[in-house]
């Protein structure tokens, strides 16, 4: 009787919880401003969405002048096609939020990308401006971004639900320093219906393996994380424990020696380890968002949901706003250069004959990470299709397809995995590099593109429950449509190993389009390009080693990244001449508010030193920016060495409003030393305007007893002024225009560059000088420790690789101490290898040099 009762009792309860949770995501209402309706001469109120949309479609086929196309009616075609799956499937309210939110950017002037995802395959999306990408010229599919067959909607009491995982996804790239006023505008438009989205961190196998030899097997840092490489990446993520052990023997067979380890870090990998913020995603519902889900505040006040991005999605619309820094060095440099993104021509020579020869990667989108640049060099694209290869091919699993595709390029004869689908592969060399191939090979062979885009899911997920279902449903199809065999055995092939490697077309072609702006304006109008990058550094996680990439790159631009100068540089970086003057803004440590005021007091042209110490004071810098600026050598007008500026810029610190008053006065007979007028007035018990003395003995040794620890550190850097120069110049600018290394421990002849590696041969032996940008260690094929470092210089950087082969070099400098860590300064000689530097002796400088009391602490 009693379980009866609690049954139905609980049956009720999950009833009630079945009544209040949402079938799925019901789409926030979307207003159209009733100007756009004028604008088109309609009434708002005998017009639906769907109509709105069409119109807006329409517009865009006539603005864009589509109509002049020889192939018009393909355009008109796929656009009603488009358009009738859109209002069938629910999803034009949600086309509509894009358009909306897309066009207050453009309107706003918000710089914004020409796509990323499958949202490129869209034609609406084109048309009415959220994509700059046209699909039909480059082959690219709806049903990649919707098909019938991935979305779902549920029809309750009149109010249509769609369902959240299988929604359509559009992702907007917008200009970094914008993307606040984005979301602000957003927030406006749906009051108290968005928030931000949680994201809940979790425990690698790869952190638990290091750990666990840590604290369970007591292994040192150095040993457990050579543990911890046995850990191979799959696709860009770190493999399960599990999977690793069957994959790599070394880790296998450590397993096998340390199984209480292996076990335990298997139980704790993959728990939760913290929450944190979708760096991109908001969360937009059309009811009140604490109704839906509970809500927190960051620490910055910001509202975050308590659901992750799975969970959310269930409920609301997820919408990605991406902020790129590279918009908005494209478009700033536009901007100076009077021209749109848009009107450079993406099959100019201009583009694509520097890749030919690129040494200079450094702004080009995508192209300057390593190993799309290695990929890059390889293939040396011709014209955009090539160059969204390289985006494709520089992955796992499709990187091996680079030398393939380097000759299809080189000798434009592609291979054939089968004649019936040459037509399909060809442009890529017979490489089923894309998505989209896969899906046009299925068509070919009978599918529809919806089934096409089925089996490209279950293709991509890895759906081993679902393939033995389609490769039956293949061997159908090859039989219904009399093909032969071998294009089935064909066609499955590609289908299998695809999941490796194959790319979304529609992704690489957005992209590529970034990467071909970014190197026509980097290469045809360097000033303007790199300016508007270094602008943009302030938004960079480290401002200074991003200046540092860019101030590598310009000696070969012809241009010079002149030094911060109080007198002569603008707030921000500026053009000057046929060069660029460094920001004061940018120099590290220094607060904007005080700079302004600084210039201010200064009235003169050529101030004193007691002048600029007396107005750091009254506009409120403190002695540490004041010591930077001098450091930085923004004083330029003094040409006292810096390390002796800053120690008398601390003294005259030191001094009370009554001293700093009558010294001032006095600065003309001393030459405005003030630690010279200092020692005048005590020696000759000097009195001051108001009849008593300057300074009496007392207060001279309590003056004296501040002072001690500022001499210490003037008397340590004065032994090294050179190097004191370059260490204050690297640290606050970012790089050095005063002086090199070389100069600075030797002389510059004496020393190679990372530059003039390019042109030494293999086995060429050579000296060099450069700061250790990071290490890593491991063991080599043959089970020799090695030691690899990243070096840079002035101009570059550089690998170079110690092993511990019969020599064993490397434990000889470990017993020596001499293992270099990041930021050392090392000297090195050694052979060129391929793209390496095979170490035969290694030293690292150890002068130290001192920027503020804590560094003597």
């Amino acid at each position: 009787m009693e379980d009866r009762y609690l049954d139905k009792q609980f049956f009720n309860d999950f009833q009630s919880y079945q009544d209040c949770v949402p079938p799925g995501v019901r789409l926030p209402e979307i207003k159209i401003d009733e100007s756009y309706y004028k604008e088109f001469g309609i009434n708002s109120e005998k017009i639906t969405n769907a109509d709105f949309l069409r119109l807006i479609c329409d517009k865009g086929l006539k603005d864009k002048e589509i109509y002049r196309k020889n192939n018009y009616k393909s355009y008109q075609d796929r656009l009603d096609y488009e358009l009738n799956i859109i209002d069938d499937l629910g999803f034009t309210d949600y086309i509509l939020l894009n358009w909306d939110i897309l066009n207050f950017c453009h309107k706003n002037r918000i710089p914004t990308g020409p796509g990323r995802g499958s949202a490129a395959g869209s034609l609406i999306l084109f048309l009415i401006n959220v994509t700059k990408v046209d699909p039909i010229k480059y082959d690219l599919y709806f049903e990649r971004f919707v098909s019938r067959s991935r979305a779902k909607k549920t029809v309750q009491d009149g109010v249509t639900f769609l369902d959240g995982g299988l929604l359509a996804d559009v992702d907007n790239d917008i200009a970094y320093e914008h993307r606040q006023k984005v979301i602000n505008y957003i927030e406006s438009k749906y009051p108290n219906r968005t928030c931000k989205i949680l994201t809940l961190n979790t425990l690698s196998g790869k952190l638990c393996i290091k750990e666990c030899c840590k604290i369970v097997a007591s292994f040192s840092e150095q040993d457990a994380n050579l543990v911890s490489d046995y850990i191979p990446k799959e696709f860009g993520v770190v493999m399960k424990l599990e999977k690793a052990r069957s994959h790599n023997d070394k880790f296998s067979n450590f397993c096998k020696n340390n199984l209480e380890v292996y076990e335990i870090a298997k139980t704790l990998e993959g728990l939760k380890k913290n929450s944190g913020v979708h760096p991109s995603g908001i969360a937009i519902s059309y009811n009140v968002m604490s109704d839906l889900c509970p809500l927190q505040k960051t620490n910055d006040g910001s509202i975050v949901s308590s659901y992750d991005m799975h969970w959310i999605s269930e409920l609301t619309v997820k919408f990605d706003i991406l902020g790129l820094r590279t918009l908005s060095a494209i478009y700033s440099s536009c901007a100076l250069l009077n021209i749109k993104p848009e009107d450079i021509p993406l099959d100019s020579e201009k583009i694509y004959s520097n890749f030919s020869h690129l040494l200079h990667p450094h702004g080009i989108f995508q192209i300057e990470a390593g190993a799309n640049f290695s990929v890059c060099k390889k293939i040396r694209p011709q014209n955009l299709e090539q160059l969204s290869a390289v985006i494709a091919i520089a992955r796992p699993g499709a990187i091996d397809f680079a030398d393939n595709y380097k000759d299809y390029v080189k000798s434009g004869s592609a291979q054939s995995i089968n004649h019936f689908f040459d037509d399909v592969l060809d442009y890529t060399g017979g490489i089923p590099l894309y998505q989209e191939q896969l899906m046009k090979m299925a068509v070919k062979i009978g599918f529809n593109l919806d089934e096409a885009e089925q089996l490209r899911r279950i293709v991509g997920k890895k759906r081993v429950d679902k393939m033995k279902e389609w490769k039956d449903k293949i061997s159908d199809k090859i039989k219904e449509n009399n093909l032969d065999s071998s294009i089935g055995d064909s066609f499955w092939k590609v289908a299998e190993d695809s999941a490796n490697y194959s790319f979304n077309k529609s992704h690489s072609i957005s992209y590529s389009i970034l990467s071909a702006w970014t190197a026509f304006i980097k290469f045809n109008h360097p000033k303007e390009f790199f300016l508007s990058l270094l602008k943009m550094t302030e938004y960079e996680p480290s401002p200074q080693d991003e200046i540092k990439k860019i101030s590598q790159e310009l000696p070969f631009f012809n241009i010079e990244l002149l030094p911060p100068d109080l007198s002569k540089s603008q707030m921000d970086f500026s053009i000057e001449g046929n060069h660029i003057r460094y920001g004061l803004n940018s120099i590290k440590g220094i607060n904007k508010k005080s700079l302004t005021s600084l210039r201010d007091f200064i009235n003169s042209d050529n101030p004193n030193k007691f002048d600029t110490f007396l107005s750091a004071k009254t506009a409120g810098l403190n002695i540490g920016i004041l010591s930077s600026l001098i450091q930085a050598g923004a004083l330029s007008s003094n040409q006292t060495s810096r390390a002796r500026l800053v120690l008398e810029a601390q003294v005259f610190n030191l001094l009370t409003d009554r001293e700093k008053r009558i010294f001032y006065k006095l600065g003309d007979r001393y030459d405005f030393d003030i630690l010279k007028a200092i020692d005048h007035a005590v020696k000759g018990n000097l009195i001051g305007d108001d009849n008593k003395p300057i300074m009496k003995p007392s207060r001279f040794e309590t003056l004296k007893s501040k002072y001690k620890n500022y001499k210490t550190i003037y008397d340590k850097n004065k032994q090294y002024e050179d190097f004191a120069n370059w260490f204050f110049e690297t640290k606050l600018l970012g790089f050095s225009y005063s002086t090199t290394l070389g100069k600075c421990f030797g002389s510059s002849h004496k020393f190679s560059s990372s530059l003039d590696l390019l042109s030494y041969e293999n086995g060429y032996k050579s000296k060099y000088i450069g700061v250790v940008e990071d290490s890593f260690s491991g063991k080599s094929r043959k089970n020799n420790d090695y030691l690899k470092l990243v070096i840079s210089d002035e101009l570059g950087s550089f690998n170079a690789i110690l092993v511990d082969g019969r020599d064993k070099k490397l434990k000889k400098f470990k017993s020596r101490n001499t293992i270099p860590e990041k930021n050392n300064i090392v000297i090195l000689t050694g052979s060129k290898g391929d793209d390496v530097i095979f170490i035969d002796d290694l030293s690292i400088i150890d002068e130290k040099i001192y920027m503020k009391l804590s560094d003597i602490k």
